[in-house]
């Protein structure tokens, strides 16, 4: 089965990649059937940015090419997935969009029983606290109190 994948190139943290097409079982560096275009993350003008062979591209996937995960957000946001592709990327998008709202609402309501846990404990501090006062100075009193009494 044919992938169509990016292949990383450039330096570390300046990364490049180039879109291919290759075999499934070819390592993301292997051997290549047909450079596709090229991906440039870094670059700062949206135009030196993606260079895409749309006239291929659309062959290999008329050939039943897959993309990768990456290629096939790419390929959506340039119109270039065929319409049957284009609906399962995003159907695909909108489980991704939701499982992220899921772990956002989790994740905040982890953080807000922390918080309460954090307060209710500060509050059983305070309160050991208060009736350890209390009761060092009942005993203060006593001890008083049994001092003025004359031992008789």
């Amino acid at each position: 089965m044919v992938r169509l994948r990016l292949a990383r190139l450039g330096r570390r943290n300046r990364p490049f990649y180039r879109l291919h097409a290759i075999e499934k079982r070819n390592r993301r560096n292997g051997a290549v059937l047909e450079q596709l275009g090229w991906y440039d993350p870094v670059a700062s003008d949206p135009e030196k940015q993606l260079q895409l062979n749309a006239e291929r591209i659309t062959h290999w996937l008329s050939q039943g090419a897959q993309p990768s995960e990456t290629v096939a957000d790419l390929l959506a946001k340039h119109d270039l997935l065929p319409p049957k592709m284009k609906a399962k990327w995003e159907a695909d998008r909108k489980a991704a969009s939701e499982r992220t709202a899921a772990i956002k609402v989790a994740k905040e309501a982890e953080a807000k029983a922390a918080e309460e846990a954090a307060r209710a404990a500060a509050e059983a501090k305070a309160r050991a606290e208060a009736e350890k006062a209390a009761a060092a100075a009942k005993a203060a009193e006593e001890k008083a109190a049994a001092a003025q009494t004359p031992a008789g």
